[in-house]
Formats: structure tokens, sequence, C-alpha cells
């Protein structure tokens, strides 16, 4: 009785507290989650319906042409318009070493604040020095801290890490009740040294899964591609080293997954394999879909939500309101991934 009598209490002073907001002329929770459509994004920070003047945000994207980035890029301007914002974007094209010269372009549409995102400390320390420069705050994006901003926003990586390897553990301990019962076990950490993001999010996965199987360093295998290896040259010749072995492998982003994969599959050993990617933009969907074999699920960092949280954030940095970390807990796998496509992306087809 005192339980319902508690929760009843706790009903209403959420209720109480949802209108107190609305009133205040302060964007609710429910209304950006309605706002942001099919995502349903978790409202970050609680942004004035008036905000203290028409920031300006300017935003170095990667790759607008990359399915993750340009998700971001959609979701930015989505969320600038809701906010009565202006966005200014200036498109990487894939080659980071062009930012440097976007900012100084950018720098004369007179930005509030400026962010980028996925570089290395040697690409945003850069932009990041040159703001701090001319007074404009820098907001990375899935970049890690800088020496030069008080600032980082992005997925949480060692938290990322450690959800893919407990996902992946689920498929793995099935397995080994059948297919891959009794045989040598080894996990594959598929990774960008040079992203302190990337380093974090394998190097977590890696140590949660070494942990839970009692794997010893000699079954926990690199593969870096800041060293200039391939994934496709690296998974060939761990293939070939361990003929009647099993791979768990888990890469910094979906991409370098499937390169792994596609050549895992290549050379005749799909069911050799289990991969588990980080991100789970739509193509990682549309693969997934098919339920192929050896593909188990993705963690789904949501970039349309993450976009639209930086924005948030960003706003809320102007504004002088704290912001909650982003946060992303949604795993999708075989078992569930048709609902969740036809909610994002309609009917897969066939």
């Amino acid at each position: 009785m005192f339980t319902k009598k508690l929760l009843a209490a706790l009903l209403i002073s959420s209720s109480i507290a949802a209108v107190a907001l609305a009133q205040s002329g302060r964007w609710t929770a429910a209304e950006v989650k309605a706002a942001s459509g099919k995502e349903g994004c978790q409202q970050l920070t609680a942004l004035p319906k008036h905000l203290k003047k028409k920031w300006k945000l300017g935003f170095l994207n990667p790759n607008k042409g990359h399915p993750f980035f340009g998700v971001w890029s959609g979701a930015m301007q989505d969320a600038a318009k809701f906010y009565g914002a202006q966005f200014v974007e200036a498109d990487s094209a894939g080659d980071y070493t062009k930012q440097q010269d976007l900012l100084e372009t950018m720098l004369s549409a007179k930005p509030n604040l400026v962010g980028n995102g996925g570089s290395g400390p040697d690409i945003y320390e850069g932009l990041a020095a040159r703001l701090q420069e001319v007074k404009i705050p820098f907001l990375g994006m899935d970049n890690g801290p800088s020496e030069y901003s008080p600032y980082v926003f992005g997925i949480p990586d060692f938290f990322a890490g450690k959800t893919g390897a407990e996902l992946i553990s689920k498929g793995v301990e099935a397995r080994q009740k059948v297919d891959w019962k009794g045989k040598d076990l080894f996990f594959i950490e598929f990774t960008h040294k040079g992203v302190p993001a990337c380093a974090n999010r394998t190097g977590a996965a890696a140590k949660a899964f070494q942990a839970k199987f009692k794997l010893d360093k000699a079954h926990v295998l690199l593969v870096d591609v800041a060293t200039g290896q391939s994934a496709t040259d690296g998974i060939k010749a761990i293939l070939a080293a361990h003929k009647d072995a099993t791979f768990a492998m888990i890469p910094c982003w979906d991409g370098l997954g499937f390169e792994a994969y596609n050549a895992a599959k290549d050379s005749g050993r799909e069911k050799d394999v289990m991969l588990v990617t980080l991100g789970g933009d739509k193509p990682s969907a549309d693969l997934l879909v098919t339920k192929p074999v050896g593909f188990y699920g993705y963690v789904e960092f949501q970039p349309y939500c993450e976009g639209w949280g930086w924005v948030e954030t960003a706003l809320a940095i102007l504004e002088g309101l704290q912001a909650q970390p982003y946060q992303t807990r949604r795993v999708t796998t075989q078992a569930d991934i048709d609902p969740r496509y036809r909610e994002l992306y309609g009917e897969p087809k066939k």
C-alpha cells in the first residue's frame, strides 16, 4: 500500500513538474520527443522557447555523403530550426585536413559556437586552439577532450564498448552450446588508435569480453588500421593462423567491421565469426534485416539523436545552462531488427 501511494505521489510530482516547465516558457521532454519524430530523442536540457538571441552554430562535418555523418547533418538542421537558431555547415567530404581552412571560411559567418566530429587530436586540437584565439566556444563531437576547450560531447565511449561486449557475449554463449561447442575462442578488436574515441570504445569492449570468457592475452587480438594494415588483411592473416578457431569481433565503426566480415565470408569462414558493430546506421540495418550468418547485431548510437543533442548542448552552453551527457542504451539484434527497421525506415526491400 505504501509503495502504491509513493508511486502515485511521484507521478503527481512529475506531472506538476512538467506543467511548471511548460508554463515557464521552456521546452519539455515530451515536446522534444515529438519534434524529433520517429527517433523520439531524449532531451538533454530544457531550453527556453525564446533564446537570449538568435544564436548561430557552425559545424565542420567529416563527410555529409557518409550515412552516419549525413544523419548528423539533417538532425542538426532540424534541431536548429526547432529551437530558433541558425546553423551553418561545411563539408570536409572525407578529408579532415581541409577543416582548418574550412574553419577560417566559416569564421566569416560569425558563428557563436563551432564544432567538428569524429576526428583525432591532430585535427580537433588545432581547431579548438584557433577558436580559443577568437573567443568562440568549441564543442567537439565524438572526438575526446581538448586542452583548448572545457566542453566534450558525444557517445560515452567506454560504456558503448562495454555494451557491445555484453551484447556479443550473449550471441557467443548461444553459439558455444551448438556449433561453436569446444572450439577455441578469440576476440578481435578492430580499431584506429589515432582516434581516442576508437581506442576507448574497442579497448573497453576487449577488456569486458576478455574478463567474461576468461581469455588469456594471446586470445585477444588487435587490428589497428592506424598502422596501415587494413581490416581485410588483418582478418585474413588471423583466419589463416587459426584454421579451427572461432572469433568474436567488435570494430570502432560499422564499416570497419563489415570489411572484416566480408573478408571472412569470401574466405568461406563466416560461420566462424560473430560480429557486433558500434553505430547502427541505415546500411547496418539494411544488412542485419537480411539475417546474415555471423552478424549478430549492433549498439545503436542513434546518429539523429546525437546530432539533435549536439545542438541542444551547444545552445545550453551559449545560454549558460547545464546539459546532461548524451546517452544511448539501445541494442538491436537479428531477433528484433524487423520491427525496429519498420519503425525507422518502413518495410525492408525484398
